[in-house]
């Protein structure tokens, strides 16, 4: 086994094949975007051959997952000569036809901000994709809740009819019913609302993951004492989130000087 609670330098792939058998209890990771040309040793992934270079490490996560274990893959796609290119779902297609890795939800990362262009929607968000490998997956979700809007605080003073939350065996109940606010928040939604970061840990560093982000998975999707494992671990982020909230962790990253930084933060 890998030594945990170390971050690791050098080719993730050789890593990972280190790591045991079902030992991971949360893989979270944002490989390179596509045509990255900046990232140290890389000279960047073509779209069209995209899925092709990642797959191998896919098949890795799996193999390293738990049976009670989460995966969150923060992935982006892109513009190709002015079309949005379909590699991110010719991904997600590869990984449940060729794994056992099954997709519990599509989240969408609302960064909060874009560059504009004059012939383009706006791009604020990201893709988070959870997957797992059964219904057994650990998930608290109200360690995920969120503050509430205003607006549902007002509505909520006013009586509601059932019919607002018919079930599958109570589908004609018209009686009232009063509500009143979870104290630990309303449930999350598929839009994750969370800011970009807007700082680098190093001057060459093109993307870092915000600590908020990773909490928000490492809160709802680990228990104290899980691991949690990063095969792309650049600044370090979920290895100090996860220290920070007493999970294991284990990092990997090719370049020497993140992790020489990732490791003084730790």
């Amino acid at each position: 086994m890998l030594e945990i609670n170390k971050i690791h330098t050098g080719d993730s792939l050789e890593l990972l094949k280190l790591v045991d058998d079902q030992s991971v209890d949360l893989h979270i990771t944002s490989p390179m975007y596509a045509d990255m040309k900046e990232y140290e040793t890389s000279k960047g992934i073509h779209p069209d051959k995209y899925v092709e270079w990642l797959m191998p490490f896919i098949f890795e996560i799996e193999r390293t997952l738990k049976p009670t274990g989460n995966f969150i893959l923060n992935v982006n796609d892109k513009v190709v000569d002015g079309f949005r290119h379909p590699y991110v779902f010719d991904l997600v297609s590869a990984i449940h036809k060729q794994t056992g890795l099954k997709m519990a939800e599509r989240l969408f990362w609302n960064k909060g901000k874009y560059l504009p262009h004059r012939a383009r929607f706006g791009d604020k968000v990201e893709f988070l994709f959870w997957f797992c490998k059964s219904d057994e997956r650990y998930f608290n979700i109200d360690a995920m809740r969120r503050p509430y809007d205003p607006k549902s605080i007002v509505r909520m003073k006013k009586p509601l009819k059932r019919r607002f939350n018919r079930t599958e065996e109570n589908q004609d109940a018209n009686d009232y019913k009063d509500w009143s606010p979870n104290p630990l928040g309303a449930l999350p939604s598929t839009l994750v609302d969370i800011g970009s970061c807007a700082t680098r840990m190093s001057q060459k560093h093109v993307a870092i993951f915000p600590e908020r982000l990773v909490q928000y998975f490492v809160d709802g999707m680990s228990r104290e004492g899980d691991l949690v494992c990063d095969i792309f671990s650049g600044s370090g982020t979920s290895c100090r989130i996860a220290k920070r909230s007493k999970r294991n962790f284990l990092g990997m990253d090719v370049c020497q000087e993140y992790n020489d930084e990732a490791i003084a933060k730790l």
